[in-house]
């Protein structure tokens, strides 16, 4: 009976400990698929808006929709916009409801769109797990924090296809087709 008590305690935390490894195995696994998933499609917009001359970034489908400038202000607004929901604000110096002024050129736009990708980059990779969990407003209806990390990966393959979608209409094949 002696033994049997430091056995079972022993065994209570092996158990306790091969939890805890697999929680943090998944969550690995699960930061390093959210990172990827967010750098292939962040890559892919970065890599089609360079491939679009500058004289097509006013280029719109059709009246009162965006142009390929207003895609990437747009990303780029929201990229800082979710890291702010995130709980991490801009860098100094950038506000998000005026960052198309400082996004006219094709070089301001690939900069601003690129430092927006990085920032919120960054929050994804440090925020840290437990505050992934509890729930927050998002778009009117209560759901995870976990919820608002996803949406710059939702956000990035949305308008990855947008551009990909005005660059055909252009006759620009996207870098990554040929």
């Amino acid at each position: 009976m002696k033994l049997l008590r430091p056995l079972l305690v022993l065994s209570g935390l092996v158990l306790a400990v091969g939890a805890f490894a697999a929680d943090t195995a998944f969550e690995s696994a699960f930061r390093l698929s959210l990172l990827r998933s967010f750098d292939e499609a962040s890559g892919k917009i970065l890599r089609l808006a360079d491939a679009i001359p500058e004289d097509k970034y006013g280029w719109r489908p059709m009246d009162k929709v965006n142009s390929v400038r207003e895609v990437l202000v747009h990303v780029a607004g929201t990229n800082y916009g979710l890291a702010e929901r995130l709980g991490t604000r801009p860098p100094a110096g950038i506000d998000r409801r005026k960052i198309g002024e400082m996004m006219q050129t094709k070089a301001d736009a690939l900069a601003m769109t690129k430092q927006s990708i990085e920032h919120v980059r960054a929050v994804l990779a440090a925020i840290p797990a437990e505050e992934l969990l509890p729930e927050v407003n998002v778009f009117g209806a209560s759901a995870p924090k976990l919820r608002v990390a996803l949406l710059p990966v939702d956000h990035a393959h949305e308008h990855l296809g947008q551009l990909i979608a005005y660059a055909r209409m252009n006759l620009i094949v996207p870098p990554w087709s040929n």
